[in-house]
């Protein structure tokens, strides 16, 4: 059934904007965005994606080319020109495009899954690098659950959308190509129906995809929520049992759990009408389609021959645009997925210089400095002055809420000073390279950070290359050595996630030996030994004395028997320093030091058979308590009321 091409309308000579040949350039463009901006989240484009895409093309035309040997084989049948020589040459070549399909799918597929797996990894590499430059006062107003969800869940669905569909994507339009081509090579006038339909379907999958786009951050946003409750419901699982929460806790989590249900059920349901109609609308073009190829078969422009062939060809082309238009859907989902984690990437991290210096000296200097967590809030600190000098030791000490944690944070460099000058070895702050900062400061905060993995994991993170011996020496002298031997398997004992598996005193012992193996001429302790039973404070105390020699060491401390030595003492309220100079001097000036030394001289002296009533009080409550919890007596927690025994 040889036949002349016919010449095709003048109309048709450039795409309708809503033709096939249009939303496939549309569907290109997506995925062109799609992969610029996980290039952008990447740093740059793995080149075996590339590769596999194009194989993945390679792949849709050879799907689609036994489509034109069926042409040929239903031309030769109906018109009775069939040999058998023809049937295998046919068969031959329908094997061969199986073939080589399944050739090019086996060296397509694994570059496009390890270039996207390879592109990911990169992305999630550059966010958590991006992460250690970003201000404090970020991390501070942004929930960590919902960081966390952003750098896995939003960057796991674009992976999975990479990694298992973006081929496929691309196969589905080259097959889908190919057909079109061939359905206007056979029948221009009757392909051209398909463009009859296409405006209301494209204009059906527009309207699903935006009510889609909608709900779409919604239900990234409550399952970033729930991820954030459930973990902040294990972490804090231990205070929910002891103070009886589970109740007001679940409360939280199925809150949670049920906005994030009602999202999902909504971006499911909301763009359903407009998807069912786009689907409808498909199919009766291919009806229309059917329609008028009969009426050109009853006006003798058209044999049931050639009505048939075309109507067999056809009917895969719509198929597949059915199968493209939920496509598309699911690319417009993740392409929102990749950009809400593009913001993470444009948040403003602290500034770097552009021409980096490095001071020779580690001397402290702040000046007239002040600083608030918040633009609108109140400050911090307020017009604070003071030099810490080279290779001595300063305590900061002051009521709680005076800003003493702060300072040490703003001399770290953790946050960025409102204004005012911190200068280090002369130089200022802003003209140091936060990294080198970093290296030269060694920090122990009251609140012990530890990692997964083992006590040696967490001592190296200090120095990685550290030798045995150092690990040892900054051991003994943090007076953790013993504990650690103690350990089932010593050094390489695995401590459970946050160091667990350890009491806060050994935590603590572990923190403070983790500064000292990192051997830095800036030394930072905020309340360093907090969570250590006397005997241990001694000791540790005997080794930070060894320790501050020859290093600039601000030590923030509550217990002021521990800094009588120290070089200077700054007495901090309110943000501002109210008193400087050593032990004796504040103590013989009477102001705050001198209260709060006194004060605390009292409570050491103190023991509770100074105050029998007390004594005899608290043994009352004491058995009362066990007889309670031996009877299984339940405590009604509304029923407490403890006003009438505040001072």
């Amino acid at each position: 059934m040889a036949r002349k091409l016919r010449a095709v309308p003048a109309t048709l000579a450039g795409p309708h904007p809503h033709s096939p040949m249009a939303t496939e350039q549309w569907s290109t463009r997506m995925i062109s965005s799609l992969i610029r901006a996980g290039e952008r989240l990447a740093g740059q484009r793995d080149p075996r994606l590339n590769q596999g895409l194009r194989l993945a093309v390679l792949e849709g035309l050879l799907s689609a080319a036994p489509y034109l040997l069926l042409y040929w084989l239903l031309a030769s049948l109906f018109e009775d020109t069939l040999q058998g020589w023809s049937v295998v040459w046919l068969a031959l070549g329908m094997l061969a495009c199986l073939a080589a399909r399944i050739t090019v799918g086996a060296l397509g597929t694994p570059l496009i899954f390890t270039g996207a797996y390879a592109m990911m990894a990169n992305a999630r590499l550059r966010l958590v690098d991006h992460l250690q430059k970003l201000p404090l006062g970020w991390f501070a107003t942004t929930n960590s659950g919902v960081i966390s969800a952003q750098v896995t869940s939003d960057l796991a669905m674009v992976e999975h959308l990479w990694s298992h569909f973006l081929g496929v994507f691309a196969l589905s339009l080259a097959e889908l190509g190919f057909i079109l081509l061939l359905l206007f090579w056979l029948e221009p006038v009757l392909a051209c129906t398909v463009l009859v339909m296409l405006p209301l379907a494209a204009l059906a999958i527009h309207v699903a995809i935006r009510k889609t786009l909608r709900h779409a951050d919604h239900m990234l946003i409550t399952s970033n929520r729930t991820q954030a409750a459930l973990q902040e419901y294990i972490q804090g699982i231990a205070v929910i049992r002891n103070f009886g929460r589970f109740g007001s806790a679940l409360q939280r989590l199925n809150r949670a759990l049920d906005e994030q249900h009602s999202a999902m059920v909504s971006i499911e349901l909301k763009p359903a009408v407009w998807v069912g109609l786009f689907g409808l609308v498909i199919e009766a073009g291919f009806i229309l389609m059917v329609l008028l190829g009969c009426d050109l078969l009853l006006n003798g422009q058209m044999s049931i021959q050639h009505l048939i062939i075309f109507t067999v060809l056809a009917w895969p082309l719509y198929r597949k645009s059915i199968d493209l238009g939920f496509s598309v859907l699911l690319l417009r989902f993740g392409h929102r997925a990749l950009s809400r984690t593009e913001q993470l990437l444009n948040q403003q991290p602290m500034p770097e210089p552009a021409r980096p210096r490095s001071p020779e000296h580690f001397d402290i200097e702040l000046r007239n400095v002040r600083f608030s967590y918040a633009e609108r809030e109140a400050p911090v600190i307020k017009g604070l002055s003071c030099h810490l000098a080279a290779g001595t030791l300063t305590a900061l000490v002051g009521p709680s809420g005076a800003g003493k944690s702060t300072m040490a944070h703003l001399v770290a460099r953790l946050w960025d000073i409102d204004s005012g000058q911190l200068r280090i070895g002369g130089i200022e702050a802003l003209d140091i390279d936060s990294n080198y900062l970093q290296k030269h400061i060694s920090m122990v905060f009251q609140d012990v950070t530890l990692f997964s993995g083992t006590v040696l994991d967490n001592l190296l993170v200090g120095k990685p290359d550290a030798s045995e011996q150092e690990v040892i020496h900054a051991a003994c002298q943090a007076h953790a050595h013993t504990f650690i031997e103690a350990l089932p398997d010593g050094y390489a004992t695995r401590i459970g996630e946050g160091g667990g598996w350890l009491s806060g005193g050994e935590r603590q012992r572990l923190s403070i030996a983790r500064a000292l193996l990192k051997n830095s001429p800036i030394l930072l302790l905020d309340e360093a030994t907090s969570s250590v039973d006397p005997s241990s404070e001694a000791a540790i105390q005997r080794g930070l004395d060894a320790l501050v020699r020859d290093r600039t060491v601000l030590v923030i401390a509550h217990r002021l028997h521990n800094i009588q030595h120290a070089d200077q003492i700054l007495v901090m309220d309110r943000g501002r320093i109210v008193e400087q100079g050593r032990h004796d001097e504040l103590l013989a000036r009477q102001g705050l030091y001198a209260r709060l030394w006194n004060r605390q001289s009292q409570a050491r002296n103190w023991h509770l058979h100074t105050c029998p009533p007390l004594r005899r009080a608290m043994l009352s409550a004491a058995r009362v308590l066990v007889w309670m919890e031996s009877h299984h007596v339940h405590i009604d927690q509304k029923s407490l009321d403890c006003s009438r025994y505040a001072t």
